[in-house]
């Protein structure tokens, strides 16, 4: 998943941080950004541009054949936070406002006048004026991080900090690159607390109450965010001018009525009684769907009103389901939720339970059961029932994959790391699950040199992209799953100790299906209702359905419901329908495990596995395999000659049947009690 990028244009060094930190303040580390100051600057794939004025707009850096992307020139407003320092100073002080720019000085005297301080007298000047002005008589500079320009001789200097992006323009931002505004409602909060507190510093700074609502009001105005003050009366004593656009309602003409003429459908009632915030809350007002949060508000432990904020979040609303929309389709979600794990028995209920309570959990889960038990499905589930719910799910199985394809895979390689690669790179599934979950499935069959390198990312939370040279932040959950005995591997020396611990922090097990043969019916009924089939299974059916050993588990019980639907003729399968290995009940044990450690032996194992799990999916044992099919079938590489060979193997042991001509390979009934132990 490629992350948006956005080319940041400015005069000053300082200022391209500050940018950096209000779009990373709001969207994360979701965002890659490029700045002019540290060249040459990349204009490939750059997604939108954010120029700190017209002035900034070099032909070189905008030519219309090198970018196409939107431009937006960025409105700023003033960090409240650092305006207090101006309350020190006394009515009349004569003030230099210094900028890098003309224009801007007088924009910045403008906006410090309009939020109340015209009680003080100010004086635009920059380095690039025409004719400076007269310095004679101000011994204070006032300046927005620009410190250096601020001429010699200033007794005093006020630094405000560089100007913030405005929550317009983050709006925007967000809007072009379709990002979730998840950060929204903090962020205007922080606007009202802001202003919260530099009201209470007016009021102890001048006690007229005039001038206090002259600064809340300006100071309101600059929110971009609808923001109501209701006094304890019930009166409207503050309407600022994004409230009077979402409602449509003019805010002076709104001011000193009573709340019920204007505010109807606001639960204003409900916090005038009981003085308790209302949390944030989606209201249907007027046909616009609000959030909307609801403040009381004390002074010196007197209730004073309350603040009611709102925001019009239906357009927020088209975007998110287009955000959700393009995840679907790109397939980084869930399919299956602790409802599709079906089964009443003690033994699943457990399990089911156990798998809730991890889900709650960030630490990571390794469940284990053998191949067919339904490890995917509850790694889903576990998805599914966290907090990371609304974040993708990716999913990689390691059985057959190769060293070189699981770490392009996993980590992503930068442009230019292989012949062939993508230009610009790619993306791994590390990144891809960011905010979200990642499936190890198989991960014992992970080489050796890959699980080091997930045991890396999972210590230090970060990925690097194969032939790169920049580290990835990254905030995933990890699950795997493995059909093996790790302890096992450990000893063999095939599977990382220190990597073991690291994933068994919560430790999962799943039952195989022989061992909670009680759910069989429960089970039955959910393929058929999914599959939408028809059918009832008779006593005598059930009775050899419940003596069999299920080597295949769930996956295999599946498989002969789908089986039953296409061969059985009306609705009520017969033991003659059955599977001739069904039907014959169990074998001799040692007899198996003499099977499968002259297989194992061989070193060839896994190959010997796969083999007999692809025959196990054809439950036609009236019809066998191809040597092509099942080739095609297999994700281990293994050549024509290699499988004709290990096939000759298998008929020796009676773990197979090889039919004359083109009748196909068919696993026999012995060859699925040794699937069951490989």
């Amino acid at each position: 998943m490629k992350h948006p990028v956005i080319l940041i244009l400015t005069k000053e060094v300082g200022l391209y941080y500050t940018f950096r930190d209000n779009i990373r303040e709001t969207f994360g580390k979701d965002i890659q950004l490029r700045s002019n100051h540290f060249p040459p600057v990349d204009l490939e794939g750059v997604d939108l541009i954010l120029s700190s004025g017209t002035d900034n707009l070099h032909q070189d850096i905008v030519e219309t054949s090198k970018v196409t992307a939107p431009l937006f020139i960025a409105n700023r407003s003033i960090d409240f936070n650092k305006l207090e320092m101006l309350f020190e100073l006394p009515e009349g002080t004569e003030c230099l406002l210094v900028s890098n720019a003309e224009d801007v000085a007088y924009e910045s005297v403008a906006m410090l006048e309009r939020l109340g301080f015209n009680y003080l007298h100010f004086t635009a000047y920059s380095p690039d004026m025409a004719e400076l002005p007269d310095l004679s008589g101000i011994d204070v500079a006032i300046t927005h991080g620009l410190v250096d320009l601020v001429p010699e001789g200033m007794g005093r200097v006020l630094d405000l900090g560089n100007r913030r992006l405005d929550l317009s323009t983050l709006f925007e931002i967000a809007k072009a690159l379709g990002q979730t505004l998840h950060q929204a409602n903090r962020m205007t909060m922080d606007y009202v607390r802001n202003f919260v507190r530099i009201g209470r510093e007016l009021a102890t700074a001048s006690q007229n109450e005039h001038d206090i609502n002259s600064y809340l009001e300006a100071v309101l105005d600059a929110a971009q965010e609808g923001i109501i003050f209701v006094s304890p009366e019930g009166n409207i004593s503050l309407f600022n001018q994004e409230a009077s656009k979402i409602l449509g309602i003019d805010g002076q003409a709104a001011l000193n009525k009573r709340w019920t003429e204007v505010l109807r459908g606001f639960p204003i009632e409900q916090v005038m009684k009981t003085k308790e915030p209302m949390p944030r809350q989606t209201l249907q007002i007027q046909g616009l769907h609000l959030v909307t949060t609801m403040n009381p508000l004390e002074m010196n432990g007197v209730f004073t009103g309350i603040i009611v904020t709102f925001q019009d979040v239906t357009h927020v609303q088209r975007m998110e389901q287009e955000i959700r929309k393009k995840k679907t389709e790109s397939g980084l979600t869930t399919k299956y939720t602790f409802a599709d794990n079906a089964g009443d028995s003690q033994l699943m209920m457990q399990t089911r339970d156990i798998a809730k309570k991890l889900a709650r959990s960030e630490y990571t889960v390794l469940i284990t059961g053998e191949s067919g038990t339904g490890k995917e499905i509850f790694a889903q589930a576990i998805h599914e029932h966290s907090s990371r719910s609304n974040g993708p799910f990716v999913a990689v199985n390691f059985a057959g994959i190769t060293e070189s394809l699981a770490e392009s895979e996993l980590f992503g390689y930068a442009e230019g790391a292989f012949t062939g690669a993508m230009r610009g790179g790619n993306p791994g599934l590390f990144e891809l699950a960011q905010s979200g979950t990642i499936f190890l499935d198989e991960i014992g069959d992970a080489p050796l040199k890959i699980q080091a390198a997930i045991l890396r990312v999972l210590q230090e939370k970060q990925v690097m992209r194969v032939g790169g040279n920049k580290v990835v932040p990254t905030n995933v959950r990890v699950i795997a799953a493995t059909n093996k005995h790790p302890e096992h591997m450990i000893k063999e020396g095939t599977f990382r100790e220190d990597l073991f611990y690291r994933l068994n922090q919560l430790p999962l097990e799943i039952p195989p299906l022989r061992e909670r043969t009680e759910d069989i019916p429960a089970l039955i009924e959910y393929f058929l209702e999914q599959k939408n089939i028809q059918m009832h299974f008779s006593p005598e059916v059930m009775e050899k359905l419940f003596a069999y050993r299920w080597p295949g588990n769930v996956r295999e019980l599946e498989a002969l419901v789908t089986y039953l639907s296409v061969i059985v003729d009306g609705t009520e399968p017969t033991l003659d329908d059955l599977p001739g290995h069904i039907k014959e009940g169990n074998v001799d044990e040692p007899k198996i495990d003499r099977i499968v450690n002259l297989l194992k032996n061989t070193g060839d194992g896994h190959v010997f596995k796969e083999i007999l799990q692809c025959l196990s999916l054809n439950q036609n044992q009236h019809v066998g395999i191809g040597r092509n099919t099942l080739k095609s079938m297999m994700t281990i590489p293994i050549s024509e000659s290699q499988l004709r060979s290990r096939l000759d193997m298998l008929k020796r042991y009676t773990c197979v049947q090889i039919g004359s001509k083109k009748q196909g390979t068919k696993i026999t009934q012995l060859g699925m009690h040794v699937l069951e132990r490989l």
